[in-house]
């Protein structure tokens, strides 16, 4: 809301809700009019003769004259003609003899010579005995006026404005807004043409107010008139404005008032349910917007702008929120509801939870093109809705979830068990699968630890003949570990419980350490020291992966910067899951530098690469980091769809052996030669290949015969905390300089 109310004010800078109050105005004046009062006549000295061989103060002259013995009231100029006007010493003339008291409106002007508020008058002749007044004249770049002064102070003189003299009004101040319910085209015009020589016409002129325009086009241009949207020469504005101030200036509710009643609206609506909320912004958008209109034509004068401008900035920032909650509570490959959905759901359902675990779902989407990805997961989710539920949740590791009464759950489940058996068509392919169920059978309030729980016990009834477990059949202490896994992650990761360990990556020629991977860990107060395979995927499955991330990124680029002088990039871990969100690159690199760290010393190691949602959009991030001075490194080659489609997809300086494959490799001749040719090729494209799991002396003996010149391991070294690593760079680097002093 607040975001909402800065726009408006910057908006209104621009005029935009200036030119919205504009309408009631305009409603007003079509609807209604206001019989003007006659006593305020125009005298146009450029319409009916050709004037072009006589000036401007003469033909004023004239008319100063016509009107005096007329028996005008009053004589009003326009102080418009130039300063070598050959006819001024006439007009001189003509007002130090008339009868009525003359004023004359001198225009202002900006410049250099000007007083300090920038302004100054541009008297075009010295009129002895005349009154002075100011014709300024408050317009938008669309030529509309909406108001005018009453009294003007320039170089500390106050001077009353034109309208303000005309309508013969001496101790109002201030501005004040023009009642358009007024027509122009009321307004009594005489013509030089007409009244020269016609006394009967000019005996019109008699007690009359009379203002004398000054120049053809008159007054700087002409001006926006709303009863029928033309241009008028804007002392006729003038003359309108001076009506207004005789008969009395509209009620004018100012918009700093209906802004801060759109704001209390707003903040009202915000504290309701859904439905009342959107009905009060139903009612107080009818209301912001029909008030003005409503009342504009019996006076009444309500600057609704910047209101309903605040009002549409605020709807539109909402409904631009409630599209991304909503994107962000779908499960993007599927379409289907995610387990954010799920978790917000979770209160208003009817019936217990039950989390379907699709057995081998890794493997399955491995073995499949990634185009037939979603189709898999949505037949999966169809097949689960026969006999149940029609809203199934999903979540990114092959659990599907949904609501169901517990009398009747356990039988569904039953014959769930028997339809997921059967194998589904994908494309040309029948595939086979199973699912496991967990079903939720007692009474937990907090939606993420009801969640949590229940994914346990699918995970659980997999290793069941049965395929079913319950909540309640979990052992207490672990059971409570899952609940309070995922309320405890905040916690964790404030208190610094979430650290990294390092663990070198050595050349296996001469054990010297060319790189380091950082590997998430959490010591728990009571739990101790807990592997990342018993917290990641909970993390994840809750939708709390990003924020551990951000975590692990900063941790990583603040050691980046201790072991700077060694020239070595850290590897840091991040899942393929979010590689192609949309601000992938963003999260990465602010947190990267709010660590402290810079690109070139980081190492981006994409783990389980067979989720990537979008392969495309995946790349171009990753090129992206790439220009920005990251390196990009792909992990678990030679499993699931980390292989060579994967590699000529993505961009990437570094591949990871995994250790399968490097166990394979002892028993595998082909094997042997996958490696070694691959070897080669990455070496060719400037690529460098680290093998994972080197644990014994044979690991490393292979893998030398086979090219291969980087490992990490067990043999090599075990992960340490950063202290014991930064101990471990310095031994290493003091015996190189050792060997070289000996060379």
């Amino acid at each position: 809301m607040a975001a909402a109310a800065v726009a408006a004010l910057l908006l209104d800078i621009l005029f935009v809700p200036t030119m919205i109050d504009h309408v009631p105005r305009w409603v007003g004046a079509a609807v209604t009019h206001n019989q003007i009062s006659g006593k305020i006549v125009y005298f146009d000295i450029t319409n009916g003769r050709n004037f072009s061989a006589v000036s401007v103060a003469e033909r004023q002259a004239e008319a100063v004259q016509i009107a005096s013995n007329a028996g005008a009231e009053a004589i009003f100029l326009e102080g418009r003609f130039i300063e070598t006007d050959a006819g001024i010493g006439d007009l001189r003339k003509a007002t130090a003899a008339s009868k009525a008291p003359v004023t004359i409106g001198w225009p202002i002007t900006y410049g250099a010579d000007a007083d300090r508020n920038g302004i100054r008058v541009d008297r075009r002749a010295s009129f002895p005995g005349v009154e002075e007044a100011i014709q300024a004249n408050r317009i938008l770049f669309t030529r509309f006026r909406s108001e005018t002064e009453t009294r003007i102070t320039i170089a500390d003189r106050h001077y009353r404005s034109f309208p303000a003299a005309i309508a013969g009004i001496e101790n109002a101040s201030g501005q004040y807004l023009i009642d358009y319910r007024y027509d122009v085209r009321d307004i009594p015009v005489f013509t030089l043409d007409d009244l020269e020589g016609n006394p009967k016409l000019q005996a019109g002129l008699s007690g009359k107010r009379v203002l004398i325009g000054g120049s053809t086009g008159s007054v700087d241009g002409n001006s926006l008139v709303p009863q029928q949207l033309v241009w008028v020469p804007r002392i006729l504005v003038d003359i309108i404005a001076a009506e207004t101030l005789r008969s009395g200036t509209p009620f004018h509710v100012h918009a700093l008032v209906t802004f801060m009643l759109a704001l209390f609206w707003l903040y009202i609506a915000t504290l309701l349910p859904d439905r009342s909320r959107r009905r009060v912004y139903a009612v107080g958008t009818v209301t912001v917007v029909a008030i003005p209109l409503v009342v504009a034509p019996f006076g009444p004068i309500i600057d609704f702008g910047v209101a309903i401008t605040t009002a549409l900035i605020y709807f539109t920032m909402r409904y631009r929120t409630q599209q991304s909650e909503r994107a962000a509570g779908t499960e993007r490959l599927s379409g289907l509801p995610n387990f954010h959905a799920l978790e917000d759901d979770y209160a208003s359902a009817r019936g217990r939870l039950v989390v379907a675990k699709v057995d081998a779902f890794e493997e399955i989407l491995a073995s499949l093109e990634s185009t037939q990805h979603a189709a898999f997961i949505q037949q999966i989710a169809k097949r689960l809705t026969i006999g149940g539920s029609t809203k199934i949740y999903t979540d990114t590791s092959g659990h599907f979830a949904w609501f169901d009464e517990l009398e009747s759950a356990k039988s569904h489940v039953s014959g769930l068990l028997a339809l997921t058996s059967a194998p589904i068509l994908i494309g040309d392919r029948t595939l086979d699968f199973s699912c496991s169920f967990g079903l939720l059978d007692c009474a937990i309030e907090k939606p993420r630890q009801a969640i949590s729980a229940t994914v346990v016990a699918a995970d659980r009834a997999a290793s069941r003949s049965t395929h079913i477990a319950f909540v309640s059949e979990q052992e207490g202490f672990d059971a409570n570990w899952q609940l309070s896994l995922l309320a405890a992650l905040d916690q964790a990761i404030s208190n610094e419980q979430i650290y990294l360990a390092f663990q070198a990556q050595k050349s296996l020629l001469d054990d010297s350490i060319v790189g380091v991977e950082a590997l998430v860990r959490w010591r728990h107060p009571e739990r101790g020291v807990i592997s990342p395979s018993q917290f990641i995927p909970q993390i994840e499955r809750a939708g709390r992966l990003k924020p551990l991330t951000a975590h692990t990124l900063r941790l990583a680029a603040r050691a980046a910067e201790r072991t700077a002088g060694s020239g070595l990039r850290v590897s840091v871990n991040v899942s393929a899951t979010i590689i192609a969100d949309h601000d992938f690159i963003d999260f990465i690199h602010d947190n990267i530098l709010s660590g402290g760290g810079q690109p070139q010393r980081i190492i981006i190691e994409i783990t389980e690469t067979a989720r990537i949602p979008n392969i495309e959009l995946a790349a171009r991030n990753l090129r992206t980091l790439q220009k920005m001075g990251y390196h990009i490194s792909l992990d678990d080659f030679g499993t699931g769809e980390a292989n060579l489609s994967l590699l000529v997809s993505l961009p990437c300086d570094e591949l990871k052996i995994d250790r399968s494959f490097v166990v394979l490799a002892e028993h595998s001749e082909r094997a042997r030669m996958v490696i070694s040719a691959l070897y080669q090729t990455t070496r060719a494209a400037g690529m460098r290949i680290v093998a994972e799991g080197i644990e014994t002396e044979r690991d490393r003996s292979t893998l030398i015969d086979l090219g291969c010149e980087i490992g990490q391991g067990y043999l090599l070294g075990k992960p340490q905390l950063l202290p014991q690593f930064l101990n471990a760079l310095h031994e290493d680097e003091r015996q190189r300089r050792q060997k070289l002093t000996l060379y």
